[in-house]
């Protein structure tokens, strides 16, 4: 698998677009679960969805699914960055430095979320959260493929919490998909485009912890693997209290990014699923038809 993704990332990024592209369309074109799920999903957000927007969907998941080894085997980051160094990164650096409590970067699934650690690695550490594969063997190649300088690989267990708060308390980022399923209790139901969705409380614990100010970003994939484009959104102050709450406030926050670019983000992905053992989502639990 090393050898399969080192060959991938020899190829020019835009030809991993093309060929992500037509990849994509082909898996959302195939009956099954996955294609539904895009298609409900994005309807859902956006009611005024074309077909064709459905299916620059479909091209961007395959986009991003060839985008890992191209960045995951490459030594040196090769992509043109857009609004990172003239105002994304003076934004951050403020941020992280006029508190001195470390800093939570949030990126959702959208857009090119694995160029967004590396080029901030480039200028200071940051220890991301990732959520580890069930085989050890994968878990080890995940950890060892997305870890280098400046970046250290937290996985989502206790373990890595301890890791995420020590890296806030030295001062240092941390960086986390803020619109993962979480397993049951680590998580409260609030609304995701106006549907609840499990999501996870460890971002409000970890700010309640720290104090350190939390930021969103994603990296927009340009057409013809023209580079990518920063997007920023400034969380001001502590999130409320109440875990349904916050959670609330996380996930205005990325629907308002997904608004920058509707067929960039991972329909496909369950975000509605109910973790097992979680309590019933606040439209079930007040259903009298709910089983």
């Amino acid at each position: 698998m090393t050898f399969l993704f080192w060959l991938i990332s020899r190829l020019p990024l835009r030809w991993l677009h093309a060929a992500g592209g037509i990849l994509g369309l082909l898996a959302a074109r195939l009956p099954g679960r996955y294609a539904t799920r895009l298609d409900e999903n994005f309807r859902l957000a956006f009611p005024a969805a074309t077909d064709a927007m459905l299916a620059d969907a479909a091209r961007s998941t395959g986009r991003m699914m060839l985008e890992m080894p191209y960045f995951w085997s490459r030594k040196t980051l090769k992509a043109k960055l857009y609004d990172f160094n003239d105002r994304v990164w003076p934004e951050l650096d403020r941020l992280q430095d006029a508190h001195g409590k470390g800093l939570i970067i949030l990126t959702p699934h959208l857009g090119c979320f694995e160029v967004l650690p590396q080029s901030y690695a480039l200028r200071r550490p940051v220890t991301c959260l990732f959520k580890p594969p069930h085989q050890p063997w994968l878990r080890d190649f995940v950890e060892r493929m997305r870890g280098r300088d400046n970046i250290a690989m937290a996985p989502a267990t206790p373990r890595g919490v301890r890791m995420l708060v020590k890296a806030l308390k030295r001062g240092q980022a941390v960086g986390i998909l803020p619109d993962q399923v979480p397993s049951a209790g680590e998580g409260a139901w609030a609304p995701f485009f106006g549907k609840p969705a499990y999501t996870m409380s460890l971002v409000q614990r970890l700010q309640q912890l720290t104090g350190a100010p939390i930021v969103m970003v994603f990296a927009e994939r340009l057409p013809h693997g023209g580079g990518y484009r920063a997007h920023l959104r400034v969380i001001d102050g502590m999130l409320p209290d109440d875990p349904s709450a916050a959670a609330a406030v996380i996930n205005r926050t990325v629907e308002s990014l997904v608004a920058d670019a509707p067929t960039q983000y991972l329909w496909g992905y369950n975000r509605y699923k109910h973790p097992a053992g979680a309590s019933l989502p606040p439209q079930a639990a007040t259903d009298p038809s709910t089983p």
